[in-house]
């Protein structure tokens, strides 16, 4: 491993030698992490779903997700260009160096922050089932931050590392919680019970509100997608490591976080539970040892994400000084535990920006732009990219309208396909209109 020198710059050809098993590593990674696993409590708990209905949807929620992101990433594989600068040609050099780095570095600070204070709830209820050690939790929450922020720090080849570590130990960890399941006395985890779901009723507002949910999660990740994607040697192999990482992560983590979820009632990560389930020290060292790996793989890939995102809106920090001035703000939140007890608040909130944004990002990049940039001019501050003063009016329009049908409408509407179908089609439709202006005003 050594510190990654890269910027925002383009990856060289040369060095763009990423497989799909690397891809496949880092979204299984990022996916298996202590909130995914509360979201499939959330699924059951919340939105009163079915399990194997929440697996389902889940599964449906991720295939509309990636398959958006899996177009967006190939920036990544053909340019060797992070997200934040491809964006550059949707919404204007200063349209992307301002707002989309600014609402990514927001959804990264949050997503960053509040996995660490999951970790800390876990670890304090394992410690004191391991050793009568009740730890508190906004230290635990901010040391954890803290270390996993300084990895961050040293870029890419320490994500890629970690999270190859995370592949196998996370499989691992599927087969001792689901062994603890099984195994228990506990009547209320007995399998024909859990999997009929006594008194869950699939609900169409339910449904809806449970997609958007995790529709809007996916997509926040968005303007960083291809930050992943930029050392990956082909398009085939980023869709295969993509689709095939973040689906199983997906199936895992809804399926034994909901399990958990039907069986006590409660949102309570797996990790928490295996302390009611198992006195067994061994076991729950290694569950500890788990949740410390799969909380630092995410969080690594959160802090990477919110550096290049701060260097594309102030390019003269450099990856280390972004990262690392991230890295501040993002341990400090960590000390507000409010992040967790209204997770699906705050992620609700995050993704009435990102649907509309990601339709609009689709739309020009299939429809307008062709699959095709013009790397240089996206460096430039007076190029094709400049638009209006630096902003692609007709983008910024079109995504703020979609954020406004997308509160506008109730839950039951599908907001997300309400909000995101809004921006695009007008979006399409103020493109030869914005074109039209900004020839005349040449003339």
């Amino acid at each position: 491993m050594a510190v990654e020198e890269l910027g925002i710059e383009p990856v060289p050809a040369e060095q763009r030698t990423g497989t799909w098993l690397d891809l496949f590593a880092i979204l299984f990674a990022f996916g298996v992490n202590p909130l995914y696993y509360v979201l499939g409590g959330i699924a059951v708990v919340t939105f009163g779903l079915p399990l194997w209905w929440a697996v389902g949807l889940s599964v449906a929620a991720q295939a509309v997700g990636y398959g958006i992101l899996v177009v967006v990433a190939q920036v990544g594989c053909d340019y060797g260009i992070p997200g934040q600068v491809s964006l550059r040609a949707t919404l204007g050099v200063w349209g992307a160096r301002v707002l989309s780095s600014g609402y990514r570095s927001l959804a990264a600070l949050y997503f960053f922050a509040v996995q660490a204070i999951v970790a800390a709830t876990a670890l304090r209820a394992l410690f004191i089932a391991l050793a009568d050690i009740h730890v508190p939790i906004v230290p635990v929450s901010i040391g954890l931050a803290a270390v996993q922020a300084l990895l961050a720090i040293a870029g890419f080849d320490v994500l890629r590392w970690v999270t190859r570590v995370v592949l196998p130990l996370g499989i691992a960890f599927v087969g001792v919680i689901l062994g603890l399941y099984l195994s228990t006395d506990d009547p209320r985890f007995a399998p024909d019970r859990v999997l009929d779901s006594p008194g869950h009723v699939v609900t169409w507002a339910g449904a809806a509100g449970y997609l958007t949910l995790m529709i809007g999660s996916q997509l926040t990740f968005l303007p960083s997608v291809a930050d992943f994607t930029r050392y990956t040697r082909s398009r085939a192999q980023m869709r295969v490591g993509m689709i095939g990482g973040a689906m199983l992560a997906m199936i895992v983590t809804t399926f034994v976080g909901g399990y958990a979820g039907m069986a006590i009632g409660s949102t309570d990560t797996p990790f928490k539970v295996a302390t009611t389930l198992t006195d067994s020290k061994p076991v729950l060292a290694f569950v500890v040892l788990c949740l410390l790996v799969l909380s630092l793989a995410v969080n690594i890939g959160n802090a990477y994400n919110l550096g290049l995102s701060i260097v594309n809106a102030v390019p003269r920090l450099g990856r280390l000084a972004g990262t690392a001035l991230g890295a501040v703000i993002g341990i400090a939140l960590a000390g507000v535990p409010d992040f967790l007890t209204s997770a699906a608040d705050w992620i609700t909130r995050l993704g009435t920006i990102a649907a509309p944004l990601a339709t609009v990002v689709l739309a020009d990049y299939l429809v307008v732009q062709r699959q095709r940039l013009d790397v240089d001019a996206l460096y430039e501050m007076h190029g094709v990219y400049r638009y209006t003063g630096g902003v692609n009016v007709a983008a910024i329009v079109a995504v703020v309208a979609g954020v406004a049908a997308y509160t506008a409408v109730p839950d039951s509407w599908f907001k997300a396909a309400v909000g995101g179908g809004v921006a695009a089609v007008l979006y399409l439709a103020l493109v030869p209109v914005q074109r039209r202006a900004l020839v005349a005003s040449v003339a």
